[in-house]
């Protein structure tokens, strides 16, 4: 079995070279998503911002727990040609999806915030802002600086005609930790965010 997925990922190694690093399709629909949030913010429309960051903020963290805690272990088992036979597939969408839900949950939660006066929220419930702002802080930058660097790496590593299995194993456990990570994150932010619901 793993001959046959090895004999795929490599007839597939001249086809990724010729084809966009992440598909066109998805481009256009999180072009779409980012304008819609746009026009949202621009009317202060409250249920489109609550839309956005209640659907994004279960995408980022179902996707995070996913692949964290189930993908991630999947992929420590499988041999290198079938884990890099799943990475090819996986991480171009991972390469349009996370960025764009990140963004349209985070930017939402601030529209939010704004609109709802919880900026002005005196001490001590304060610092269950502050909280949150360090917790989904330390999550963006988990995001931005640990898992799509991991992420454009490993596209371009599966680009060459003979990629490194060793490279792409040692990137993919980065980023499945980091999502890890992030999984945690996220069950604090719900903690702080149920709290503060109670206000």
């Amino acid at each position: 079995m793993s001959e046959r997925v090895k004999d795929q990922a490599t007839a597939r190694v001249g086809k990724a070279e010729s084809e966009p690093l992440v598909p066109v399709w998805g481009l256009a629909i999180a072009g779409v998503v980012i304008v819609v949030l746009i026009v949202t913010i621009a009317l202060n429309w409250l249920w489109g911002l609550d839309f956005f960051h209640v659907v994004g903020g279960a995408l980022w963290f179902s996707i995070d727990l996913f692949m964290g805690f189930v993908i991630g272990p999947l992929l420590a088992r499988l041999d290198v040609p079938a884990r890099m036979a799943v990475t090819r597939r996986l991480m171009p969408k991972m390469l349009i999806i996370m960025p764009t839900v990140v963004i349209s949950t985070l930017t939402a939660a601030w529209q939010l915030a704004q609109l709802g006066g919880w900026f002005n929220v005196p001490y001590p419930q304060h610092w269950w802002l502050v909280a949150a702002f360090i917790v989904v802080g330390l999550m963006a930058i988990i995001a931005y600086g640990v898992l799509e660097p991991a992420n454009i790496l490993v596209l371009l590593e599966l680009r060459k005609p003979e990629p490194n299995g060793i490279i792409i194993g040692r990137t993919m456990r980065r980023f499945i930790y980091g999502a890890a990570v992030i999984g945690v994150l996220q069950v604090a932010v719900i903690i702080i965010m149920t709290r503060m619901a109670t206000w």
